[in-house]
């Protein structure tokens, strides 16, 4: 499969300098821009300097190079999409020059706040499992932190794990990791086991 190669040199000598400026050109649109600043500074010669240097920028800037029939305006990034079940199994053998071997297992998981795709959390989660809770331990898991460090523990608590299984009592592998990955704004996101 291409997508796992490098990219020859046919592949890079065939863009033009147009192909080059068109796939640029058409993901800077003035209405994407977001500005961040930090630092040391006056704030109202800040102002002056972003009305003088960006806000003069036409909002059709660049409309010439905008994809036709693609809004980016319109996208809705509430969640991440739903796993297809049952889960795939996919193989790949991609020459190389030394034998090695990698497996993945990834699945459905929170994101870094406790929310799931569904718009569900892990603090609802946890409280409707555990119907022996106490109050202290309800007000707990309502804070807003509740998930975010209750997901770095599991996290940590699953490395350990793979590390002093997988590598040292079995002695099976090099490394073996757990990785979450939990977005900021939209619901869900996924787990990842590497051996």
């Amino acid at each position: 499969d291409e997508r796992f190669l490098s990219i020859d040199v046919d592949t890079v000598n065939a863009v033009t300098l147009d192909d080059a400026k068109n796939a640029v050109m058409s993901q800077l649109m003035p209405s994407d821009i977001e500005l961040s600043l930090s630092g040391d500074f006056v704030v109202n010669d800040v102002l002056d300097m972003i009305l003088q240097y960006l806000g003069t920028v036409p909002a059709d800037a660049n409309s010439e190079y905008k994809v036709e029939g693609k809004d980016t305006t319109s996208n809705n990034f509430s969640g991440v999409p739903a796993l297809q079940l049952p889960g795939k199994h996919l193989d790949l053998e991609l020459e190389d020059s030394d034998p090695r071997a990698v497996a993945y297992v990834a699945g459905a998981a929170p994101n870094a706040w406790g929310f799931l795709a569904d718009g569900s959390t892990v603090a609802q989660r946890v409280s409707d499992a555990d119907k022996r809770a106490s109050d202290y331990d309800k007000q707990r898991r309502a804070h807003p932190l509740f998930a975010n460090a209750a997901l770095s523990l599991v996290s940590e608590i699953a490395n350990r794990r793979l590390f002093s299984t997988v590598r040292e009592r079995k002695q099976l592998t090099y490394d073996a990791n757990f990785s979450l990955t939990g977005f900021e704004r939209m619901n869900g996101g996924w787990f990842l086991v590497t051996v």
